[in-house]
């Protein structure tokens, strides 16, 4: 692997491979070069940053339970747990581990620990920070930008998860309770449209066998993207759900 081609090249001084991973596995510390760090299982590994509490903190720190996973993921702002909702929604996911690793670039001199990595259920991995976009400063854009380029050197893909159109957050948070599968018994999928689209009133009439309540079938349904919603706006029993391939 090559520190000389072009898209790795220097940023304000700093090549994206030119530096050094570390990062604890069951309680055990290690450091590797940077370009020698694309076949660690980080998905395993322990958490390298602690959350900072103090009297007065705006950010609310927590657990969050991935149904697609079933596993706990922590996250230190409601952020970081819109991007696990997100993250849950896709099924996609194998493996997710909070602040697995530090990058430390050599020169000049600077660190940064990405939020989450994401091993997926077909072995491709994914590189997340989470950064409310209107607090990204110059600073962190450069990390990010080397962070990018890092990911990309070792194959994986990587994201800056910074913006959420509209009601997406608040509905994400809604929509959470309606994770368990508990709210699908009854409901045969084959009857359900397999292309078009109707109200969420409309949905939840169709649902009326459901064994628990035909209307968290319905909002259940949205959750696992069988019923697709737009999210940036308000849910409501007028609100418009499609089946079948993407609009």
């Amino acid at each position: 692997m090559t520190l000389t081609t072009d898209w790795l090249a220097a940023l304000d001084g700093t090549n994206a491979l030119d530096g050094a991973i570390k990062y604890s596995l069951h309680g055990f510390e290690h450091e590797v070069d940077s370009s020698d760090a694309a076949g660690i299982s980080f998905e395993d590994a322990d958490q390298v940053r602690a959350f900072v509490s103090y009297p007065q903190k705006r950010n609310f720190e927590g657990r969050f339970w991935l149904s697609s996973t079933e596993e706990h993921v922590p996250f230190e702002s409601f952020w970081e747990r819109a991007f696990l909702a997100t993250l849950d929604r896709t099924g996609t996911a194998r493996s997710v581990t909070a602040q697995p690793m530090w990058i430390d670039w050599r020169n000049p001199r600077r660190s940064h620990a990405p939020d989450y990595f994401v091993r997926r259920d077909d072995g491709s991995a994914l590189l997340v920070d989470v950064r409310e976009q209107s607090r990204i400063k110059p600073p962190d854009a450069a990390k990010f930008e080397l962070t990018r380029r890092l990911a990309a050197a070792l194959g994986w893909d990587y994201l800056v998860f910074d913006s959420l159109p509209g009601a997406t957050q608040d509905n994400l948070r809604f929509l959470l309770r309606y994770r368990d599968p508990i709210w699908m018994d009854g409901i045969d999928l084959t009857t359900l449209p397999s292309s078009g689209s109707m109200s969420l009133a409309a949905l939840v009439r169709t649902l009326g066998d459901a064994t628990h309540s035909a209307r968290g079938a319905a909002y259940a349904l949205i959750w696992l993207n069988r019923a697709r919603a737009d999210l940036s706006r308000p849910l409501s029993m007028v609100s418009t759900v499609h089946f079948g391939s993407e609009r």
